[in-house]
């Protein structure tokens, strides 16, 4: 449950969960969450979610983001290498929502979202199959997996900030941080 101090050569800060995530979530659940800036507003937003004994505490994205205002525009697996050589399978979703500039105008931000979990020697991008694994490894191998669910996401900044970065390279950037991420976090599966 700790995300490295640095990544891609960004600085992480620490951030708090937030008010929402306390109320909604069981007290058992655990958090890991940091913001890696490179100083010029392209940040990238890292965290791990660990369910406690009540296993509410994993859901799929695809439920929560909605509730806070994003709309899926498309989601997709796609194979990361690993800084390790290895190959990870990971949930891409591209989101956005309307935001209001300063000037009082609206705009669309889009961000790339993208997702896997992690349970006993085995990651997933699939929250079905993450339930399969759970059931029939506790059926069958009285394995019982405490998922943690990792999150990286980024805003796509073209056209907002000067210097932002537009969809392919911030999706490249999110790709290059799970590459060096994964292997810290998961080093053994």
């Amino acid at each position: 449950m700790q995300l490295p101090g640095e990544l891609l050569g960004m600085w992480g800060s620490e951030q708090p969960v937030s008010e929402s995530e306390k109320v909604i979530l069981p007290a058992d659940t655990e958090f890991a969450k940091k913001l890696y800036s490179d100083g010029m507003g392209n940040d990238i937003h890292c965290q791990i979610v660990l369910a406690g004994a009540e296993k509410r505490s994993i859901h799929r994205p695809e439920v929560c983001l909605p509730a806070q205002g994003w709309t899926i525009k498309s989601g997709e697996v796609v194979p990361v290498k690993l800084s390790d050589g290895r190959l990870l399978d990971v949930m891409k979703l591209t989101v956005a929502r309307p935001v209001t500039l300063n000037n009082g105008s609206q705009r669309e931000l889009t961000t790339i979202f993208c997702y896997w979990f992690i349970g006993k020697n085995t990651t997933t991008p699939h929250h079905f199959i993450r339930l399969l694994k759970t059931n029939f490894d506790m059926l069958l191998h009285n394995i019982n997996h405490r998922w943690a669910y990792v999150i990286i996401n980024a805003p796509v900044l073209e056209g907002f900030v000067a210097g932002g970065k537009d969809l392919q390279t911030t999706t490249a950037r999110i790709e290059s941080a799970i590459a060096e991420l994964a292997p810290k976090i998961t080093p053994n599966q």
